[in-house]
């Protein structure tokens, strides 16, 4: 489950009801026709061009076991009907051997519906967040009915788990969905906002991201490693000093700190230190 990211009812106001919600919720009250799937033909102009053949193939799989659970989206364009969204559905469904499809028919501007598809990460999750929760749904019959893959269901909700901080950065479009799937991996929540400062300011891509997090990895398991060796050095001093004792190494200086409460504990200690000269 999500943590709270502190947000509270800011993003519930501004999220009230979900874009993602809203569009089932407008196809619901839509009329369903069935519509020829020969008639049918993808938005040449559509931005996305590649579809991957094991994710149609897995769609399609999913197809002829419950069928199209959520209708595709096309525009009357005379003599056949143009996709405005759904085109994975409508290749898995030919792959599937379907004759007909369920569809909507909608007169759509295109330019809202690419808006529409770069939802803000954010809001995406959060959508996802609230049919799961509202349908009582799994992961995996969220990723059937919208025709995605359940491992970018999870990976998608995933991101609602940044620091509040970095949620605020994506809400603020200063971070794409790319940027914050990246991010998530990074366990402390203030190196994660600092790397998302640092990818902001040189205008970093995702590959630059996932650099980063690799790097910021290996930095922490380096530290950990580091660390154990300190604890192990100060643990040596305690056991001879009989008291706390704190090692502030640097790379080729530091300093060792002994503490002491009372004036005897420190002759008690000094003591120690002239027998061993």
């Amino acid at each position: 489950m999500a943590k709270n990211t502190g947000l509270g009812k800011g993003l519930n106001a501004l999220f009230s009801e979900s874009t993602v919600l809203k569009d089932i919720k407008e196809e619901e009250k839509e009329v369903v026709k069935n519509i020829n799937i020969n008639d049918i033909e993808p938005n040449k102009s559509q931005a996305r061009k590649t579809f991957k053949e094991e994710a149609i193939s897995e769609l399609a799989n999913s197809i002829k076991n419950y069928g199209i659970l959520q209708p595709i989206i096309v525009e009357n364009k005379g003599d056949f009907y143009r996709i405005i969204a759904g085109e994975r559905r409508w290749r898995a469904a030919k792959k599937a051997g379907l004759g007909k499809i369920p569809c909507i028919v909608r007169d759509e501007d295109e330019q809202k519906n690419k808006q529409r598809e770069n939802l803000n990460p954010i809001e995406k999750a959060l959508g996802y967040r609230e049919l799961i929760d509202n349908y009582n749904l799994k992961q995996q019959d969220l990723a059937d009915k919208l025709g995605i893959s359940r491992p970018y269901v999870t990976n998608t909700l995933r991101i609602l788990n940044l620091d509040e901080r970095v949620i605020k950065l994506a809400l603020d479009g200063k971070l794409t969905e790319g940027h914050c799937k990246s991010l998530v991996s990074i366990d402390d929540g203030d190196k994660q906002y600092q790397a998302a400062l640092r990818i902001i300011e040189k205008n970093g891509t995702v590959n630059d991201t996932e650099e980063m997090v690799k790097s910021e990895k290996k930095k922490t398991r380096k530290n950990k490693k580091y660390e154990a060796v300190c604890r192990e050095i100060e643990d040596s001093f305690e056991d001879f000093f009989g008291t706390k004792v704190k090692l502030n190494a640097g790379v080729r200086s530091g300093k060792i700190i002994i503490h002491y409460s009372t004036n005897d504990e420190l002759e008690r200690i000094l003591s120690l230190i002239r027998k061993e000269n």
